[in-house]
């Protein structure tokens, strides 16, 4: 640490090793682009693998073409694979080095005559003859652009963003405007097309983010009470015998003549199980964002009491 003391105060009186980086607005990313928090808590735009380059917007990719598996972590322009965190920073690979934040003063020529952006020490350290020594520069980087890879938890929350979730088309047997009856069991179904596994990815230079979300539950609100169903549910079909059986299936205990329209208002919603993994330059391999809930989706069913007939 003593040596790499003496390096930092060497590149301050003499070497100020800079990057040159494009300006941008104070405490903003550019237009068209969105930010994301870097392990060290910096803001990064996402836009290009390097803070030195202009980039292309962050992009998503549809699940009809899934993405090439790469490996994850940071890695040197050879190829080598080092640590995306270290005692000395998060790993800046414009640079090959650790970054940290220095508060340089006013006017110092690490700032290339800003007055915006942030000042970091960049330390790339090895071991020769049993002693640390680290090679330590000064960088300055404009608002927004700060080293290390973004965090992937917050590109999975944008991907997940563009997802379009089904909303539920409700479906009963019997269906509206036919009548059911309290005792009967009413089966409830969404489409099996609405069943299905959706995926996004998300790019931020070199940092690639899918997430899938798969159908798990649908969970049903049927004016009366409630129902929880762990698929779609099946199709009711003309010409079905009583003998026929449905995954999810509804029984009422009491009429909808009392509420208004006499008619019960019905509701489901997708929930779906969402995952992601990260590819590239990444911090964390994978994750999950729980389960999340789609829209609802409605109907209605008017339930009545089958009158009884006593012949003699």
């Amino acid at each position: 640490m003593l040596i790499r003391g003496l390096l930092v105060m060497l590149a301050i009186s003499s070497a100020w090793a800079v990057a040159s980086l494009p300006a941008q607005a104070v405490g903003s990313c550019p237009s068209g682009t969105s930010s994301v928090t870097g392990p060290g808590g910096g803001i990064i735009c996402v836009t290009a693998a390097d803070p030195g380059t202009q980039g292309t917007v962050g992009t998503t990719a549809d699940n009809e073409s899934e993405a090439t598996a790469a490996p994850s972590g940071c890695f040197r322009h050879n190829g080598q694979r080092v640590p995306c965190e270290s005692q000395y920073g998060v790993w800046f690979s414009g640079h090959e080095c650790y970054a940290e934040p220095f508060d340089a003063p006013p006017g110092s020529p690490v700032w290339q005559g800003h007055s915006d952006g942030s000042t970091w020490t960049c330390s790339d350290c090895g071991v020769a003859a049993n002693t640390n020594t680290c090679n330590v520069q000064l960088v300055w980087t404009a608002p927004g652009t700060n080293p290390g890879p973004p965090d992937p938890g917050e590109l999975a929350q944008q991907a997940m963003g563009t997802l379009r979730l089904a909303t539920a088309e409700v479906h009963t047997a019997p269906q509206f405007p036919a009548r059911s009856f309290v005792g009967v069991e009413n089966w409830l179904w969404v489409p099996r097309s609405q069943w299905a596994t959706l995926s996004k990815t998300v790019t931020a230079g070199g940092t690639s983010v899918t997430v899938t979300a798969r159908p798990e539950r649908v969970t049903w609100s049927t004016g009366a009470g409630s129902k929880v169903c762990y698929d779609a549910g099946r199709a009711w079909s003309a010409g079905m015998t009583d003998a026929a059986r449905t995954s999810c299936g509804y029984t009422y205990r009491v009429t909808s003549e009392s509420v208004p329209e006499g008619e019960f208002v019905l509701s489901a919603a997708i929930g779906y199980q969402v995952d992601w993994v990260c590819m590239g330059t990444c911090t964390t391999s994978s994750g999950s964002l729980g389960l999340i809930t789609a829209p609802a989706g409605t109907g209605r069913l008017r339930v009545l009491q089958r009158q009884t007939v006593v012949v003699q």
